[in-house]
């Protein structure tokens, strides 16, 4: 006995859409009725002020670090120091707007990219004995062509 006829097929397929449906309904419902949360100044305040006094935390953090790995002798306990202080540097980092490196290309200022705008260097003009030399040689050539 097949487990799927037309029927059976028409059955599931109906199902299945009401149920996308209902999804979609609900996840509308659920947009709609969540609060909307504004960005105001306090709460931008509220976040600067969590941003420096986290970094701060974490700058001394780092200070406590670097004395306890001036201090240490053995490996096992330097390496866990050493990763500690990589991932509270990682977030240092972060929270100072600092980028990772190679991923922001300053801007060029204009006195080190005037000179991409001042064009070629002019071609001084040859000097006389070489253009007169030249004109020499110009003129036997024609004189050569000339005679039979």
């Amino acid at each position: 006995m097949p487990l799927f006829t037309t029927a059976n097929a028409r059955e599931m397929a109906a199902r299945s859409h009401t149920a996308r449906r209902e999804r979609a309904e609900a996840r509308e419902n659920a947009l709609n009725l969540a609060p909307r949360v504004s960005q105001t100044s306090s709460h931008q305040y509220d976040n600067d002020e969590f941003i420096a006094k986290r970094l701060a935390r974490v700058r001394k953090q780092l200070d406590r670090l670097d004395g306890m790995i001036e201090k240490e002798t053995d490996p096992m306990k330097l390496d866990r120091l050493a990763s500690a202080q990589a991932r509270l540097a990682e977030q240092e980092r972060i929270l100072a707007g600092r980028p990772m490196p190679g991923s922001f290309r300053p801007k060029k200022t204009p006195e080190r990219a005037s000179w991409h705008r001042a064009g070629p260097t002019p071609i001084p003009d040859e000097p006389e004995p070489v253009r007169s030399l030249l004109e020499e040689a110009i003129a036997a050539a024609e004189r050569d062509q000339s005679q039979p």
